[in-house]
């Protein structure tokens, strides 16, 4: 009998771009990149090649369309334009840990996450729905809800919804350890600090 397993996974897509583009995405991301496929839309050069096996990304080639989930945004204006729609779908539920996520610890979840700990580096948050975080961070969050909810902040290995936050964007964060929330309008992140 064959043995299987099914397994959801998240995804970069990237399109034909220069190769020195794509090799300077990966090796600056590749610590991120770890826990994601990474699909090329067409034959890979061999020096981006190189740095895919250099840092053990996983990676494929295909010129096929790929269905999936996309993250779509909608601006304020837009969704007070239209009523939302009564979906069947039911909301995420919420999770709360109010312990420490340690390092090696993995968490996967389609609900929303709230973490009264901290996740301490070598931890791994990875959530279809909203991520709080109100001890320090210093672990890798995926998240792919509406918003991600940060304290303080001593990690570099933070996505949101399919963006990973550049140097600048974190910098943002370490600014100081008041709570700054985390949304996305227009495809442009937007860190606004709670007081």
């Amino acid at each position: 009998m064959l043995k299987t397993n099914q397994k959801n996974v998240h995804a970069f897509e990237i399109e034909k771009q220069e190769p020195e583009a794509v090799m300077e995405f990966l090796e600056k991301n590749h610590a991120l990149l770890q826990y994601f496929l990474i699909i090329f839309k067409y034959d890979i050069e061999p020096e981006v090649k190189a740095i895919l096996r250099k840092h053990q990304l996983l990676f494929l080639e295909t010129n096929r369309a790929l269905n999936g989930r996309h993250i779509k945004t909608m601006s304020l204006k837009e969704e007070t334009d239209h009523p939302k729609p009564n979906h069947s779908k039911t909301e995420p539920k919420t999770t709360i840990y109010e312990r420490h996520i340690r390092s090696g610890e993995e968490i996967y979840s389609a609900n929303h996450l709230i973490f009264l700990g901290n996740i301490h580096n070598g931890a791994k948050i990875i959530s279809e729905g909203c991520v709080s975080v109100y001890g320090v961070c210093e672990g890798a969050i995926v998240c792919f809800g509406e918003c991600l909810i940060l304290k303080e902040v001593k990690s570099a290995q933070i996505v949101f919804q399919n963006q990973i936050l550049s140097l600048k964007e974190v910098e943002r964060l370490l600014v100081n350890k008041n709570i700054k929330i985390i949304t996305k309008n227009d495809d442009i992140l937007d860190i606004k600090e709670v007081l």
